[in-house]
Parts: structure tokens; C-alpha cells; sequence
């Protein structure tokens, strides 16, 4: 498209480049402090009475041929996100089964929740016989008490009266499935604290569809109750299912299957993986399961829609949500009513800070590049020997911290006064004093002298000669390349310098006269004079 109108916009590639070395890093970052503040705000609400949590897993894709599984564990009292693990089925211990992704993400998560010193009280989850094994069987999950969510109990009672009802021989079950639905989930919350009662009252509903509502202590499978407690019915044929027909036998199948009875027992009352859920449908928002991703690219998104759902959850936490609007909704499955409320928009301080992390990763991956431009050791080696660096300097400034104040103790003399003279081999040097200046007194004879002197190494050094004596020993030096072009080896820059003696000056006259002497001809001259002869 841009080619097309003529636009200059960066390629595929390039755009891939800046996510992978500018923005990833910058996420990672940010999301390393807000995990580090979730833990935090955990332990303050939680305190050591333990943490709630609720777990539950989401696939990448429908069906079996799932890839990734995304692990959420929900701090409820709270709902932060304290831990989310993605797997592959490509991982060690799933062997390429999407089946096994969810149990394992659960067990991982949960060493992990206890690795960082929580102590987990209760773990709520679905109806997953796996993790049920897995936390009855390991040793670090003894002491929790796992809970199932109703919702997903109920949900596959839900769809086993759905299948029955599609049969000739249950026509009546098509009217009583939703009414089936209402009495689990009035049991349910009713008798949450009182499980074996809410199960007794979850079976009378065989005998209420058969149009029998009192004297239940002549049932044999309803022990501990007398009667329905709904209000006085008028008597009613429409409806009612025989006790003697196999419409009854089918349904009595699945109220009273062991596994659903077992899964009642240990439903939590107050606690669900609602939040859980509430996050899987939030992780569409970034990662649609019909977009695939690589596993780095995955765990970026999963990781912006965890910071999205805490910013959230911290403002449900806070009371700064207002409630905008609601209206009434049909609750899917029941024969009731909800209310969905529509709240006011969340600051999601998270974005801004990656924006401005980015300028920091910048810094960085230039800092890296010159660092490997000048051969400079990589950072791990370079860091270290930083470190050592300055552990040492530290621990010299300690010794000799230590070693002035042993001295001040013992009332021995400073460094300072062993540096001027004083301390075990001088005098007592006291730093604090003046110096004392002392006048050199001069005769008018040696006064005279000195001045003559001067004036003598005047006309010495400026002599008037075609070559000046300071400057004999320069110019030849001048010829060849280093050191200060043509400076003397030791010179400091002074040209004229050079001490002059007598004897040094006839020395150099001497060897002048002879080299004038062996002044050889200009080349051509010789080949002149033989054409001329």
C-alpha cells in the first residue's frame, strides 16, 4: 500500500526488529514491577491466614489441537492475577498432548505461588479429575483444600438433561431441565456450609417431579429431610413423571450419579473461578485464537492482558470505578434474571510506563553495540568486573578507615604529618602552622656579580652568528620524524636552551672548517666539463 502511494513506511522486517529488540524488553520490564506490586498488595490484604486462589486454563485454539495454554491463578480475595504460566504441548512431561498442558501449568504455578512464600489455603477449580489426582497426590499440595466450582458442576448436568431430552421416551424432561437448574443452584448457596444436606435436597427433586412433596422420611434415599420447602402447590398432573417408567429411571441416572454426588460435596460456596473466566475472555482482546503466534510472541500478549486485568481489579480495589448505566440481562441456562453494569473507563498506567522504559532500552542496546564495536567484554563479564572493581576500592576505604582510626585511638601521628616530615622517622611536622619564610641576605659585590652574569648570557645567546649556538644541535633533528618535530630528545620545547662553553663553540668551529673543505659538487658538473674538453 505504501509502495503504492508513494509512501516511505518501514518493512515487515523492520517492524519485527523494533518489537523484538525495543518494545519486548521495555513490556518485560514493566510487567517484572507490576507483578512485583501484585505480591505485595496479596500479602498485605492476605496476611498469614493464607491466600484463596482460583485456577483455571485457557487453549489457543478449540478442539484438541491446541498448542499453547494459558494458566491463570487468581488471588480471590483480592482477584489480582498473582501467577500466570503459558505452556507448549511441545514442553517436557506433555510429550505434544494439549490434554496435559493444564494440569502441568497448574502444578508449575502453584510451586511457584509457594516458592515466593505464600501459603496457600484453598485452590478453586473446574470439575478436572487430573488436577483433582495431582493435588490429592503431591506432597506440597497435602495441606491444601481443593474446591470445585459449581458453575462447571452444574453445567454438565446441564448438558446431560439437554441429551435426554432429545429422546421420545422423556418428553417431560424438556420442561423440568431449567427448573432442575434453579433447584441445584438454591441448594447450592442455601446449605453452603451444611454440604451433606444440600445434597439431600438436590435428590428430592425425584420426588418432587413425581408430584411429592412431603413425608420424605418414607423415601430410602432421603435421609434428614421432610419436605420440599417451596410453598403449598396446587395438585397438578401436567407434567409429572411415573416413578415406574424409564423417563424416571434416566433422570434418576443423573441426579444420582456418584461422581456429580462426590463433586457437590466438595463445591465452594462462596468461591468460584468467575475471575478466571473474566480473564480468558479479556486475553481474546490480545490474542484471538484464530491469529497464531510463536511461544516468545504469545507469552508478550498474555502478559499486557494480565497488566489490562490488574489495573482493573485495582480499581474495583480502590472504588474508583463509577457506575455508568446497567440493564437486565437473561442469565444463559437458568430461568432468572441478571444485571450487567456498565463502569467508567480505567487509567492503565502500564502503558504509559512502557513508553517511557523505551527510551531506557534504547540507551542500552546502543551502550551494547559500542560495547561489542570497541571489544569491550559482553555484559555479564563486564558488570562483574565492575563489581570486583569496586568491592575492592570499598574494602581499601574500610582498612584505611579502620587503620587512621586505630591511630586517632592509640594517639599516634596521621598520615598527613608522615607525609611532611613527621611521624616514626622525622620530626613532628604540625600541618596547621604558617610556613616560615627566611630572607637570603646578599652583599652589594655579589649583587653586582649576579647582574653582570646575566647580561654575559644575553650576548651569549643572541650572538649575531649565521648559526646561532642554541640552534645548531635543533636543526639537524629537525630532519627525521618523532618526538616533538625536531625537538631533542629530553627537550621540554626551548630552542635556544642549549648551554654554551668556550670549549664546546671551537669544538663546533673546528668541525665546520673541515666539512667545508669536503663539500662535494653539484651533480651535472662533472659531465659539463668532459663535453667542453
Amino acid at each position: 500500500m505504501g509502495k503504492e502511494m508513494g509512501l516511505a513506511l518501514p518493512c515487515e522486517r523492520t517492524i519485527r526488529n523494533q518489537l523484538t529488540d525495543v518494545v519486548i524488553p521495555a513490556v518485560d520490564i514493566v510487567y517484572q514491577d507490576h507483578m512485583k506490586t501484585v505480591e505485595a498488595t496479596v500479602r498485605g490484604v492476605g496476611g498469614k491466614r493464607g491466600v484463596d486462589l482460583a485456577v483455571d486454563g485457557r487453549y489457543d485454539s478449540p478442539g484438541y489441537t491446541a498448542t499453547h495454554c494459558t494458566i491463570s491463578i487468581i488471588d480471590l480475595s483480592t482477584s489480582l492475577i498473582l501467577r500466570v504460566i503459558n505452556m507448549h504441548k511441545l514442553m517436557p512431561g506433555i510429550e505434544g498432548i494439549s490434554g496435559r498442558m493444564e494440569k502441568e501449568g497448574v502444578k508449575r504455578g502453584l510451586k511457584e505461588v509457594i516458592a515466593n512464600q505464600f501459603e496457600i489455603r484453598s485452590v478453586v477449580s473446574d470439575n478436572d479429575a487430573r488436577i483433582s489426582k495431582m493435588l490429592r497426590e503431591e506432597s506440597q499440595f497435602q495441606k491444601v483444600q481443593h474446591l470445585l466450582d459449581f458453575w462447571h458442576i452444574i453445567k454438565g448436568v446441564n448438558h446431560d438433561l439437554r441429551e435426554l431430552a432429545k429422546k421420545k421416551k422423556c418428553a417431560n424432561i424438556q420442561y423440568w431441565r431449567r427448573r432442575i437448574i434453579n433447584h441445584g443452584y438454591y441448594v447450592h448457596y442455601r446449605y453452603g456450609r451444611n454440604r451433606q444436606r444440600a445434597i439431600n435436597y438436590w435428590k428430592s427433586i425425584l420426588a418432587h417431579v413425581t408430584g411429592r412433596h412431603g413425608h420424605f422420611e418414607k423415601v430410602p434415599f432421603l435421609t434428614g429431610i421432610r419436605k420440599c420447602k417451596h410453598k403449598y402447590l396446587p395438585e397438578s398432573v401436567a407434567h409429572q413423571i411415573d416413578r415406574k417408567s424409564e423417563e424416571f429411571r434416566q433422570l434418576k441416572a443423573v441426579i444420582m450419579k456418584p461422581s456429580l454426588l462426590a463433586a457437590l460435596e466438595r463445591a465452594a460456596p462462596k468461591k468460584n473461578t468467575s475471575p478466571c473466566e473474566s480473564f480468558n475472555s479479556l486475553v481474546n482482546l490480545y490474542a484471538p485464537k484464530r491469529i497464531a503466534s510463536s511461544h516468545a510472541i504469545y507469552n508478550e500478549k498474555i502478559k499486557l492482558a494480565v497488566m489490562h486485568y490488574n489495573s482493573i481489579a485495582y480499581a474495583d480495589l480502590t472504588h474508583t470505578r463509577e457506575e455508568k448505566s446497567s440493564y437486565v440481562v437473561k442469565a444463559k441456562g437458568r430461568e432468572a434474571t441478571g444485571v450487567k453494569r456498565r463502569m467508567t473507563a480505567v487509567d492503565h498506567v502500564w502503558r504509559q510506563q512502557s513508553w517511557s522504559v523505551i527510551h531506557d532500552v534504547i540507551r542500552e542496546k546502543r551502550m551494547a553495540e559500542w560495547m561489542k564495536r570497541n571489544h569491550v567484554p559482553d555484559g555479564n563479564a563486564f558488570t562483574a568486573a565492575l563489581v570486583m572493581e569496586a568491592r575492592d576500592q570499598e574494602e581499601d576505604e574500610m582498612t584505611q578507615r579502620k587503620r587512621m582510626d586505630k591511630r586517632d585511638d592509640e594517639g599516634e601521628e596521621s598520615d598527613a604529618s608522615i607525609e611532611l616530615g613527621g611521624g616514626e622517622y622525622g620530626e613532628g611536622v604540625d600541618s596547621d602552622d604558617e610556613p616560615v619564610y627566611r630572607p637570603i641576605m646578599l652583599s652589594d659585590e655579589d649583587d653586582h656579580a649576579s647582574s653582570t652574569d646575566e647580561e654575559t648570557e644575553v650576548e651569549v645567546l643572541s650572538s649575531g652568528s649565521e648559526w646561532d649556538e642554541g640552534e645548531v644541535l635543533v636543526i639537524p633533528t629537525g630532519r627525521g620524524r618523532g618526538r616533538g618535530r625536531g625537538r631533542p630528545r629530553g627537550s621540554r620545547g626551548a630552542r635556544g636552551g642549549v648551554a654554551t662553553s668556550s670549549a664546546l663553540v671551537a669544538e663546533e668551529e673546528g668541525e665546520e672548517g673541515k666539512e667545508e673543505q669536503k663539500v662535494r659538487p653539484k651533480k651535472g658538473v662533472r659531465g659539463k666539463k668532459r663535453r667542453g674538453g
